[in-house]
């Protein structure tokens, strides 16, 4: 299985559709399935797919496997653990960039959360 790391860089507006195609899918899916998808929301062209779906694979966010003559493609990693490594790559970034003001407006938006749910994310914290 290739080895690709997830960076947790966003995502293109292409490629966030394509990906939510794919991650609403059960198992893999071909570039073909994937652009008959798109193609009901918009006009896209097969070739399109395919350059954004092997630079996905590129990124890390896709795996693909050679089925026959053609590519099935599966999610690395789920949405769930995508949008965490996005935030954290975003949010350590405004910290070593901005320092304390992003760290200011990030401590006033935890104290907004439901305290149930703060505890729930300091006992994370403790456990990393």
């Amino acid at each position: 299985m290739n080895k690709r790391k997830v960076t947790g860089k966003m995502l293109g507006e292409l490629e966030t559709e394509i990906m939510e195609i794919i991650w609403n899918q059960k198992g893999v899916i071909s570039v073909k399935h994937v652009a008959e998808i798109l193609g009901k929301k918009r006009k896209i062209a097969y070739t399109t797919a395919m350059t954004i779906m092997t630079r996905l694979v590129e990124k890390g966010v896709l795996v693909r496997h050679l089925n026959g003559s053609s590519y099935l493609y599966k999610p690395r990693i789920t949405k769930e653990q995508f949008v965490a490594k996005t935030v954290h790559g975003i949010f350590s970034t405004a910290i070593s960039t901005l320092g304390d003001s992003v760290l200011s407006h990030f401590i006033k938006e935890i104290q907004k959360i439901n305290p149930k749910k703060r505890q729930e994310l300091l006992k994370t914290l403790g456990e990393d």
